[in-house]
């Protein structure tokens, strides 16, 4: 087995990394085995996908903690079996929320797709592509304050001797803490969401000494102090040193210009997302930069160590 140091994630490497947000969801429904077959067929070096748990604690490859979006079913993940979820499917016609003009946008497929485990999907793709497992954050009062995915998940990904081409990351630091202390082996990593100080946004902003430049992409849905204040945190790697890992997540709207070197420095690897995004499926706008060929450009010449992408394919031409 590699060692850890040699994980593609971490720091170290000339070019980002193209990472298939959820797989290629252009070409097949998120987080399906056809998605990530089709991501190691076209030579992308790296997917993200979400894990949760169904009721009889299997850990299974799914982003919502719903179902309706997905499957039409009206229950939540963590109220099925495994026997249960495995016979669903997910649907030819997905609705994917707002896509950047904020007009509601669906995504179209040519089949039903299946929802698989997490232990199939690392079997399927060993040795042959990166992956960053997200432990999703849950917000549901049954489920709020449950770690356990973070345990299973870092069992499975040992069981399967994944270490070495697997990071974890999550928004949620409880979960972060525990895949830590389930296997200090595998690299894991805050996420950094820009509208996380939305709710203190009003107060923020009447803090003058907070209002200084910054060289980020032009974004209105953001305001100047919260991103100031986000991007300071980030910078700090005061979550990172708190929970003990070695990597961070950013929504690159907040990445500037010296934060990739500030946390290389500290030996803290980076990434970014979502650039070319099909649609924001919680309703938060995204942000104009997020289609260009100029954050790319601007994210390559920082050096972030992957960006994650909706468009993995034009991604990977534009990075080389």
């Amino acid at each position: 087995m590699r060692s850890p140091l040699s994980n593609p994630f971490l720091v170290g490497k000339a070019r980002p990394i193209v990472v298939g947000h959820r797989g290629v969801p252009t070409l097949h429904q998120e987080n399906t085995l056809a998605g990530f077959k089709r991501a190691v067929q076209l030579g992308i070096p790296a997917i993200e996908l979400d894990v949760q748990l169904t009721k009889d604690r299997k850990a299974v490859v799914l982003h919502d903690g719903h179902l309706r979006r997905l499957t039409g079913d009206r229950r939540n993940v963590w109220e099925v079996t495994w026997d249960e979820l495995s016979k669903l499917r997910l649907r030819r016609e997905l609705p994917m929320g707002v896509d950047v003009n904020g007009q509601r946008t669906i995504a179209r497929y040519d089949r039903e797709e299946r929802i698989p485990l997490l232990a199939e999907v690392l079997s399927e793709v060993h040795g042959k592509i990166a992956i960053n497992i997200e432990l999703k954050l849950n917000l549901g009062m049954a489920v709020w304050w449950n770690t356990e995915v973070a345990r299973v998940t870092a069992q499975v990904v040992t069981e399967a001797k994944a270490d070495s081409f697997v990071i974890m990351t999550s928004f949620d630091p409880r979960k972060l803490r525990a895949a830590v202390a389930a296997h200090p082996g595998i690299a894991t990593g805050f996420c950094f969401d820009d509208s996380m100080l939305d709710f203190a946004a009003p107060f923020l902003e009447r803090i003058p000494h907070l209002r200084t430049r910054l060289s980020l992409p032009a974004d209105g849905h953001i305001r100047t102090n919260a991103r100031r204040l986000l991007n300071k945190i980030l910078e700090s790697n005061l979550l990172g040193r708190l929970l003990g890992t070695r990597l961070v997540g950013a929504e690159h709207t907040i990445v500037g210009s010296q934060t990739v070197k500030r946390l290389h420095d500290k030996g803290i690897a980076i990434g970014t997302h979502t650039l070319f995004p099909l649609g924001s499926t919680t309703g938060k706008p995204i942000s104009p930069s997020a289609m260009t060929a100029a954050e790319v450009d601007r994210l390559v010449a920082l050096g972030v160590d992957w960006i994650e992408s909706d468009d993995p394919e034009r991604l990977q031409r534009m990075i080389g």
